[in-house]
């Protein structure tokens, strides 16, 4: 394409002329067909590709400046780089979890991601609050008070004593008589 061919059409497609944007996008695709396979290697995406690269050119076309002596082929080869070089970047640690990772094909990354949930023992869990929850009114109540801020509310030893205005050792002696009387009721004879 002859340099003031090219001034004319990209011109016309500043001013939405469909005919000179379409002429455009056939000119330069051999540059963009060019730019996809060297940065770009799904090969299954090229169409997809060359449309994305379309819409840069089109993109070109509106912030192109013929005042900066650059020829506009220079400038959209630039600006696919830019382009294909940062969809590269982003595809480049990108990996499929139906990927098979070995020799088996029935085998997928998918299938060795471990399981976040727990249900037995969340069920388990449940039960045991369960009960605790039943025995809790039978201690007595600055035993129920320091199992119920520091499991129920997540607070230490030290955030409470704080608070309270006493010594965290205190604390501390009190919530080991609550687990032991707690022991006691649910028959583990356990030391510590």
């Amino acid at each position: 394409m002859k340099n003031n061919e090219m001034i004319r059409l990209v011109k016309g497609a500043r001013q939405r002329d469909t005919q000179c944007q379409l002429a455009l996008i056939e000119g330069f695709k051999p540059l963009m067909l060019s730019m996809i396979r060297r940065y770009v290697y799904e090969v299954d995406a090229v169409d997809d590709y060359l449309s994305e690269a379309a819409i840069v050119l089109l993109n070109a076309v509106e912030t192109y400046n013929e005042d900066r002596g650059v020829p506009f082929s220079g400038y959209l080869k630039k600006e696919l780089f830019y382009y294909f070089v940062n969809v590269a970047k982003s595809h480049k640690n990108c990996t499929s979890l139906d990927f098979s990772p070995g020799d088996d094909e029935n085998f997928s990354l998918l299938e060795v991601l471990p399981d976040p949930a727990d249900i037995e023992g969340d069920y388990v869990r449940a039960q045991d609050l369960l009960a605790l929850r039943q025995y809790l009114p039978c201690l007595r109540e600055r035993q129920r008070w320091i199992i119920e801020e520091h499991y129920g509310k997540n607070r230490s030893f030290r955030e409470i004593a704080a608070a309270l205005g006493v010594s965290a050792n205190s604390l501390v002696k009190l919530h080991r008589r609550a687990i032991a009387d707690l022991r006691t009721h649910f028959g583990l004879n356990l030391i510590n």
